[in-house]
């Protein structure tokens, strides 16, 4: 995505919050720090600065806005014992880390001016409520308290300079940003409250060692964790390809059937009215969703295989020729031949090939008998027959919803199976004289609703957001890297 440029006024605001940081810099290094600075707090600050950097690396993005790292609780360890001057240094370093892949070099001077600041004002704060000026411990109670204030500092400081860098470059709302980050401003301050004042007790009480020690297994649980948010990505995204292929794929096939319709007039509003009965008897007797879904499919494309029959065969007015009759039977194979090489859905191939087979052995293509032919295929047998003497031929007028379904009935548990001409029947009462006939709905009507079925399935299935880190946010580039 193309860099948005930055407006005059956040260039501005940067820099004035860079001469901010310089000033503090200078006055606390001059006066606050003046000669309280030694090699033991620097050295701390230092493998602060280092737990610092490794969790910003392996900082753990789990939605847009949220960020799952480790890398705030050095911060408050430097806060809160090695002073404002080293604090702030280390503060500043994580805000600047990985400024080279940012395309505008006013992000990374904000964050680290940002995150500098708000570490200057979280070791004053440090130092009040401490009683003392610099780092004078009084014992673990007060410093713990004093911490506690420390990071409530830091974070609101912290927030707030970026609520205003987002309305200055963004032009986001203060109320409507601050609306939308208090949650995470308070889940942030628990978690850094909670384990960062218990990292802080383990420092007081066995100094910079133990907490080295302490960050390993916080570090491998947060590698873990992002191996974990991986993995639910790429489970994520290949998904969203295997809808995107069955949607090309039931896509094709609906085109082919769309083509054969311009050779026979016939063959997509039979289509569509097949689907549609086989969805409602499926659903009259209880099938499952996605078996629903199945039919319906099936229903749409169970007559695909009709794309190789000669245009003389499909519209031929006279009694058919034995080779004119192999053509015709020879449909049901070609059409689940050709789902099985587009469809991810193997059942739907298998209910178009067997959708001429009949109970008694009568049907074709090989001639399988009762249990043998699937339940699917059965009802996609009886909707087929049931509109197809319902509609207008070139051999022979349509027959009424009545004489059809007395029709079917007589050769119910010989040819076609009884549950499934009943549940049609069931279905067909106290419909309107256009659902009986087919005409109340069209090829594409159905071919979407397939369609959208399918997508609200997977929808629910998955459950997921996608992992979309905004990296040029100052809103979202670092506070919300806090959990």
């Amino acid at each position: 995505m193309e860099a948005r440029r930055d407006p005059l006024a956040f260039k501005v605001f940067v820099a004035a919050l860079a001469l901010a940081l310089a000033v503090t810099y200078a006055v606390l290094a001059l006066t606050v720090e003046g000669e309280a600075l030694s090699a033991s707090p620097i050295r701390d600050a230092v493998i602060f600065a280092v737990l610092a950097l490794v969790a910003e690396q392996m900082a753990v993005w789990v939605s847009e806005r949220i960020t799952v790292t480790a890398g705030n609780l050095p911060i408050l360890l430097a806060i809160m014992f090695c002073g404002a001057v080293p604090a702030m240094t280390v503060a500043v370093v994580v805000g600047v880390w990985g400024g080279w892949r940012e395309k505008s070099p006013y992000l990374p001077l904000f964050n680290g001016a940002n995150l500098g600041l708000s570490a200057a004002a979280a070791s004053l704060a440090f130092a009040a409520v401490d009683g003392a000026v610099g780092y004078s411990p009084s014992g673990l109670a007060p410093i713990l308290a004093a911490g506690a204030t420390a990071a409530v500092v830091y974070e609101v400081a912290n927030i707030l300079m970026t609520s205003v860098g987002a309305r200055l470059k963004y032009g986001l709302k203060l109320r409507s940003f601050w609306r939308s980050e208090i949650v995470s401003l308070l889940q942030s301050l628990a978690v850094l409250i909670g384990l960062g004042l218990a990292i802080a007790a383990v420092y007081y009480q066995a100094g910079v060692v133990s907490v080295v020690l302490l960050f390993a297994p916080l570090f491998a649980a947060q590698y873990m964790f992002k191996l974990l948010v991986r993995e639910r990505d790429h489970v994520q995204r290949q998904t969203e390809l295997s809808d995107q292929y069955l949607e090309m794929n039931i896509g094709l096939a609906a085109a082919m059937v769309v083509l054969l319709d311009s050779k026979d007039e016939y063959t997509a509003d039979h289509s569509a009215a097949v689907a549609m009965y086989c969805r409602d008897m499926a659903q009259a007797v209880g099938m499952s969703e996605q078996e629903v879904e199945e039919i319906h499919v099936a229903g749409l494309l169970h007559d695909l295989g009709k794309v190789g029959t000669p245009d003389a065969i499909l519209g031929k007015s006279e009694a058919l020729s034995p080779d004119e009759w192999q053509h015709i039977r020879r449909h049901p194979e070609t059409g689940a031949e050709v789902l099985s090489n587009l469809a991810t859905y193997r059942n739907v191939a298998d209910i178009v090939r067997y959708h001429h087979e009949r109970l008694d052995g009568s049907g074709y293509p090989e001639g399988l008998r009762g249990e043998g032919i699937p339940e699917a295929s059965k009802i996609l047998a009886v909707a087929d027959s049931y509109h197809a003497m319902t509609s207008d031929r070139p051999y022979r007028p349509a027959r009424s919803s009545f004489e059809a379904l007395k029709e079917l009935r007589s050769v119910a548990g010989v040819s076609l199976d009884q549950r499934y001409v009943e549940a049609l029947a069931q279905v067909l009462r106290d419909k309107t004289l256009a659902y009986r006939d087919g005409s109340s709905t069209d090829f594409m009507d159905e071919f979407r609703r397939g369609r959208s079925n399918l997508r609200l399935r997977e929808e629910l299935q998955v459950g997921l957001s996608p992992l979309a880190p905004m990296q040029e946010d100052p809103a979202a580039t670092r506070p919300e890297r806090r959990q």
